[in-house]
């Protein structure tokens, strides 16, 4: 199946347009995704927290967008 490039204005934007019942749908995906952050950063907290201080990081310290970057960054890095 083809993609389709589209920015995130663009999402948005669609998402305006959903009927409510569609909203719903799209706000369960959204928040399903970060409630499997937040578990995957909670059960990790203590090994996310050593390799941040390894990296000279506090993890504490950063906002959401911050931590599931470095989530991703450090669960997609070569073993």
């Amino acid at each position: 199946m083809p993609t389709i490039e589209v920015n995130d204005e663009q999402i948005l934007r669609c998402l305006d347009q959903l009927s409510p019942e569609g909203k719903k749908a799209a706000m369960r995906k959204l928040l399903g995704g970060l409630e499997r952050l937040d578990r995957l950063i909670n059960k990790n907290r203590e090994m996310i927290e050593t390799v941040c201080s390894s990296r000279g990081v506090d993890f504490a310290k950063l906002t959401e967008e911050e931590r599931e970057r470095l989530v991703d960054a450090i669960l997609h890095e070569p073993a």
